[in-house]
């Protein structure tokens, strides 16, 4: 292409997008779009260009589309000429085509400003396919986005807060509207934002007041739960005689693409994660006024790897060690959020700093957990090094769910396990107290094993890891994964001292419901 055709072309493409095509040129575009629809990398790279202006600037023009049904013949020297713009005018209209893919035309103006970005966790976020630097606060325009990684707290103008979990791909119509096309999305409507909707390729959601969650399985299904208030979710299905489906609080449904049809199912609110913030309830000042060395309430942090420590002193700070995956990894907890792990097949866990020690006479330790499934010798605590010594590991035993502590010193072995398996999607206190004399172990306040420690010498352990053991990752030894949790950590607590049978008691009675 020369100069001159390319300074054509740059011409041509901004009266497009400023409304200012004139008649002869739309002519002479159509009748190019007949011929050459083929400079598909032209037209992508000034569309990622224009929509970054629009980000930062505000609401495109209205486009002036050529009109197909207008015909004239064409000099050969011309479609020569106006070969790649004329290609590029025809991507535009793909890229209009693109705009319709939930379903219904979308009405909204691109660029313009309806929301603002709350609250990121690491996200990684694409406006069009283009990647943009987005933080708190950032305005959030409509248009397409995909969330390949991360976290993201959307807040409209009327008050509606939206949380997003990626994977997941999105459109903003406005602001009272959007689409989920695929991932998980929950939304608190206050008064003001009443009617707010959300459609899925299945279904059509309109909130009536209400906190609800949406799920959307690729093109196999889609899922509404609510948790407060009232939706109404309508199946995308031409048949009249098919009425909308009435939700309300602790009432769910699927809708499967296949048939449109709803499915009633059980709501489920340890799905979703419904609030970044971290309440601060009675249960964790109770566990404060007892001075742990390191608690760890598993906030959801904005960095999307950090475990903070809520213990005086804010000392031990832990970090996350994802493993393979794309989701993050925080889910809904006991209290809060909860460390979320993936077990064997991930290999995910987390590393305590290495300055905290834990006593080798008097300590305890405690956490609310959820189990998904029960890895062999999954680790909720473990000192294990990459060389293989461990002289701690707290934890499963065996290959059936029964919780145990085992302590090594090189020459033998201590250990206490519960006779009974842990539940299966189930939140459970756990405690382990160790003193010069026994070992105890808590399920629920309750005491449920003890051993006497008959002289047991104890070696210093560090550092520690939670949910699973360090190794030297290698997918293709496959025997090599054992030791990974499968479920939920929340709540983490280590005391240098042995807590009383009613002091754990206690704190599991003051947990406030789910």
């Amino acid at each position: 292409m020369t100069d001159d055709e390319r300074k054509g072309l740059a011409s041509l493409l901004m009266e497009l997008t400023e409304g200012k095509i004139l008649p002869e040129q739309s002519r002479w575009l159509t009748e190019m779009m007949r011929q050459y629809p083929e400079v598909n990398q032209l037209y992508l790279e000034y569309c990622q260009m224009h929509t970054m202006l629009a980000w930062e600037h505000g609401v495109l023009g209205e486009l002036q589309l050529p009109d197909p049904s207008n015909k004239s013949e064409v000099p050969s020297k011309a479609l020569y000429l106006w070969k790649p713009v004329v290609a590029v005018a025809a991507l535009m209209l793909i890229g209009v085509a693109l705009w319709s893919q939930m379903g219904t035309p979308s009405k909204m103006k691109p660029g313009e400003k309806v929301a603002s970005l709350t609250r990121s966790v690491t996200p990684s976020l694409k406006l069009f396919g283009a990647s943009s630097v987005f933080k708190n606060g950032s305005a959030v325009r409509t248009g397409a986005y995909h969330l390949d990684g991360g976290l993201v707290e959307i807040t409209f103008e009327s008050g509606v807060e939206v949380l997003i979990e990626a994977p997941a791909s999105f459109e903003i119509h406005g602001p009272e509207s959007m689409s989920l096309s695929e991932g998980r999305l929950a939304a608190n409507v206050p008064p003001e934002g009443i009617g707010f909707t959300v459609e899925t390729p299945d279904a059509k959601v309109v909130d009536f007041g209400t906190e609800f969650a949406i799920e959307v399985v690729d093109e196999r299904s889609s899922e509404i739960h609510v948790f407060k208030g009232e939706v109404e979710v309508r199946p995308k299905e031409q048949d009249i005689s098919i009425d909308p489906v009435r939700l309300i609080t602790n009432q769910a449904t699927r809708i499967d693409h296949s048939t449109l049809i709803p499915l009633g199912i059980s709501v489920d609110d340890q799905r979703f994660l419904r609030n970044l913030d971290e309440p601060d309830p009675t249960y964790s000042g109770k566990v404060r006024e007892l001075l742990p060395l390191a608690y760890y309430r598993m906030a959801v942090m904005d960095d999307g790897h950090t475990l903070k420590d809520t213990a005086k002193g804010h000392q031990y700070t832990a970090s996350i060690v994802k493993g393979v995956k794309r989701r993050q990894p925080f889910a809904p907890g006991r209290i809060g959020s909860s460390l979320r792990l993936d077990g064997p097949r991930r290999g995910g866990y987390a590393e305590i700093s290495p300055d905290f020690k834990l006593p080798t006479s008097d300590y305890t330790i405690m956490a609310w957990i959820r189990t998904k499934t029960l890895p062999r010798n999954a680790v909720l605590v473990s000192d294990m090094n990459l060389s293989g010594d461990e002289t701690f590991r707290f934890g499963l035993v065996g290959d059936h769910g029964h919780l145990g502590l085992t302590l090594a010193n090189g020459e033998q072995s201590l250990q206490i396990v519960d006779s009974s398996p842990l539940p299966l999607e189930e939140w459970t206190h756990v405690a382990v107290v160790k003193t010069n004399e026994a070992l105890r172990l808590y399920q629920n306040g309750v005491l449920v094993s003890s051993e006497l420690s008959n002289g047991f010498q104890v070696k210093p352990h560090s550092p520690f890891s939670i949910g699973g053991i360090p190794k030297k990752f290698d997918i293709k030894k496959r025997h090599q994964r054992s030791g990974f949790w499968h479920g939920r950590i929340d709540e983490l607590a280590f005391f240098g001292s042995a807590l009383t049978s009613q002091q754990i008691e206690h704190l599991f009675k003051i947990t406030p419901s789910n």
